[in-house]
């Protein structure tokens, strides 16, 4: 009875000792002490919002491909849509940006001064955020008004917030894109501080850098449109809402947004590719130049957005001419990387970062090849607002977003953990948890692209039967796509585990009867720390020895 009661007390007091560990380890990754921490927070958040959209839009479509479904499911498959796009372009945009750029300010010797303001502005962006979905949010990512701001029997922008808690939801969704933007901001503020005068930073930072300060100037407006909308709810007869004025505003943010991760990883392929070519980047010139055409451009193009607005001719003729300008930057980029692998003696995709960015690449170019019809406006009235579209974008977030975004996090891991090195079998998963990820998502793809372009509208959920054989195989492809990142990241994780784990034993119990295995183990812990002090004694042996013997030399020779 008492070797079962020690057994007892010996696991609660370990389990209290995990519970501990735990807690203390998150109390600091909730607030960093430096810049590597910071950059561990972001990564986190990203982490969480693509748990969330990712739940959201398997929910979406179980809804989509259910063929009992009736009307009452229509509010709850919107609701889980703009759960989806918020997360998305809200939560995990933001985050992975920050955290990458803050990565890329770490690997260039930057440091982030003002932590604390950077990690406050985390906090209420995130939970901001965070409050606005509780309320239900039933209208799209692009919160476009009218319907936005109504609340009444035939539409509802909240589901759960009505009166004034819109108004504050509203308000909440400021605070997220305003700290993101003071975050972005400081960010730029300190790489200038911390940039030694002597000495230019690398391409990696100098991507993340730019591109944060794209984030500072172009997410306000998001903040400016929705305090708009805070007004407009809370003093009806004192402030109306302008739909055109508020639609460019909006897109003024909402067009560079869709950079905000990718550009930044632009970066991330110029620093890591030529590591794995085992050569130096064929043109650093071209891409710092490069930096210019993609941060000038990105804010520059928005008005494509309104392709169904009635504009004037000449504008439509910039909308086409400026968005391949900007595609001649991205393609500026592919160039310049791809003759930096066709030029090495061999590019090693069989190490995890190798692929992961290999992967990160293509994806780009496979999704990027279908925006270039996207300007042109024949061929927008025909697909503006069909699948292909969403096969387009989802092409870049499955690849270059999602890919590249791991590649980041497992370089973070390594990086954090100077010891950790792949075991062989480890980097077999990870290289096949890619693969096992890419190949489905890039099919998903292409199948919305082409029903897309066969006349499949987005965000529908009552859609002819033609095509139900589309969609039963996206949502099949994506629930065997999604384990292949799960298992890469899980892998990862697991090996950072394990070569942060002493090689001795660790742990130290009280002795207790019963527990004749810890007390072995605690017997070798002893050994190895006896041998250890044998060897400290040897050597000062050896040292005296020295000393004697060059005492002897002087005095000798004096």
């Amino acid at each position: 009875m008492s070797s079962y009661l020690s057994i007892l007390s010996l696991i609660l007091y370990n389990t209290k000792k995990v519970i501990v560990n735990f807690l203390d380890k998150a109390k600091k990754v909730a607030n960093p002490k430096d810049t590597i921490g910071l950059v561990w927070l972001y990564m986190f958040g990203a982490v969480a919002w693509l748990i969330t959209l990712g739940t959201a839009a398997m929910n979406m479509r179980t809804y989509l491909v259910y063929s009992q479904n009736s009307p009452a499911v229509g509010p709850i498959y919107y609701t889980m849509l703009t759960i989806h796009g918020w997360s998305a372009m809200l939560g995990l945009v933001p985050d992975a940006a920050l955290g990458i750029i803050i990565f890329s300010m770490y690997k260039s010797g930057l440091s982030v001064v003002h932590r604390r303001l950077v990690t406050s502005m985390f906090w209420i962006s995130n939970l901001g955020l965070v409050f606005a979905l509780f309320g239900g949010p039933d209208m799209g990512w692009y919160m476009y008004p009218p319907l936005a701001i109504e609340d009444n029997s035939l539409f509802q922008a909240f589901r759960i917030y009505h009166g004034a808690m819109m108004g504050a939801g509203y308000l909440a969704l400021a605070f997220n894109s305003a700290c993101g933007a003071i975050a972005a901001l400081t960010l730029v503020i300190d790489a200038y501080l911390t940039k030694p005068k002597d000495k230019k930073i690398n391409i990696f930072a100098a991507y993340g850098v730019a591109f944060s300060l794209v984030i500072a100037i172009t997410l306000p407006a998001l903040t400016a449109s929705e305090l708009w909308y805070t007004m407009a709810i809370w003093l009806p007869s004192i402030v109306k809402v302008n739909p055109l004025l508020w639609v460019i505003l909006f897109w003024f943010y909402g067009h560079p947004v869709v950079y905000y991760v990718p550009f930044p990883l632009f970066g991330a392929l110029y620093y890591y590719i030529p590591i794995y070519a085992k050569r130096s980047l064929f043109s650093e010139k071209w891409a710092r130049w490069n930096i210019f055409l993609l941060a000038i451009g990105s804010m520059l193009i928005w008005v494509h957005h309104l392709q169904t607005f009635p504009l004037p001719v000449d504008l439509r003729a910039w909308i086409t001419v400026s968005t391949l300008i900007l595609a001649s930057g991205s393609g500026l980029t592919v160039l310049n990387l791809g003759l930096t692998i066709l030029t090495s003696n061999g590019y090693n995709y069989k190490d995890p970062l190798g692929l992961t960015f290999l992967v990160a690449l293509i994806g780009f170019i496979i999704g990027g090849v279908q925006a270039l019809p996207l300007p042109i406006n024949i061929i927008n009235g025909v697909i503006h607002n069909t699948y292909y579209v969403v096969g387009h974008f989802h092409l870049i977030i499955w690849t270059l977003i999602l890919v590249g975004f791991t590649g980041v996090f497992i370089d973070l891991l390594k990086v954090t953990n100077p010891n950790l090195n792949f075991s062989a079998k480890a980097t077999k998963l990870m290289l096949a948890g890619i693969i096992w990820w890419t190949i489905p998502f890039v099919t998903v793809g292409y199948l919305m692209s082409a029903a897309g372009y066969l006349g499949l509208l987005r965000r529908v959920i009552a859609y002819p039967p033609m095509f139900v054989p589309y969609m039963e195989l996206m949502s099949f492809l994506a629930e065997i796509g999604i384990p292949g990142l799960v298992v890469t990241i899980s892998t990862a994780i697991a090996e950072y585990v394990r070569t942060s784990t002493p090689s001795g034993i660790s742990l130290s119990v009280p002795s207790m009867p019963g527990t004749m295995s810890y007390v072995k183990e605690i017997k070798v812990y002893n050994k190895n720390n006896n041998d250890l002090l044998n060897n400290i004694n040897k050597q000062e042996i050896d040292l005296n020895g020295l000393k004697n013997i060059i005492r002897k030399d002087i005095l000798g020779g004096s």
